[in-house]
């Protein structure tokens, strides 16, 4: 099987659609050879946006989401009964957008703070979707057990997989991070945060720890 072959079935895996977190995680499944090189991820990435520039097999979504050629964006999109608001327009990202803001107000409403820095000021915290917005069904993409409220440097790090949590509460720290920049975050491997809302998100968790987490 080549890499190429290998990207299509894992996506095809996962509803025609993937992160660069479940790429990475998954590819030896169908190219067990993927991490022999120390640039292995360079590789990757170079497969896929060559057929992505010559309108092969796959295209992109948005930052670090792909799928395969015929995958249809409105399955990213919630349909209007699940909007407190009226959508005025069809486009797919306004909808998008809507229903994300529709989320964050209720992760704020529901947990007012970021359980690692404990900022509560709202208006520099992020919604982030423990189970990716674009991997979800259209109730999990509203459901308030489905996220977290981190602060920025907390939510880049959570959603590109460098971090996750256990259900102890326990921070998890990959191994792909350098060591020194996690010194200069201040965490540390199996910390824990007594603040972090558990309760209600294992599954979405497990889902976190299993395909967004970077293991190698």
């Amino acid at each position: 099987m080549t890499k190429v072959e290998a990207i299509k079935k894992l996506l095809e895996d996962n509803g025609g659609i993937a992160t660069w977190s479940i790429i990475y995680n998954e590819i030896e499944k169908y190219y067990p050879k993927a991490k022999i090189s120390s640039t292995w991820q360079s590789g990757i990435r170079g497969v896929l946006y060559r057929e992505i520039k010559n309108n092969r097999n796959f295209k992109k979504i948005e930052e670090g989401t792909f799928s395969v050629l015929d995958y249809d964006e409105n399955n990213l999109t919630l349909p209007e009964e699940y909007l407190k608001e009226k959508i005025t327009t069809k486009n797919v990202l306004t909808k998008i957008r809507i229903g994300q803001a529709q989320f964050r107000k209720e992760l704020i409403l529901n947990l007012k703070r970021c359980p690692i820095t404990k900022i509560d000021d709202t208006r520099i915290l992020n919604a982030s979707h423990i189970k990716p917005w674009v991997m979800a069904n259209n109730q999990e993409r509203l459901d308030v057990k489905n996220g977290l409220l981190l602060s920025p440097t907390f939510d880049k790090l959570f959603d590109r997989g460098f971090i996750s949590f256990s259900n102890d509460k326990e921070i998890l720290i990959s191994p792909t991070v350098n060591s020194k920049n996690i010194e200069r975050l201040h965490i540390y491997s199996k910390q824990r945060f007594e603040n972090l809302p558990i309760r209600g998100r294992e599954e979405y968790l497990e889902y976190h720890r299993k395909k967004i987490f970077l293991h190698a």
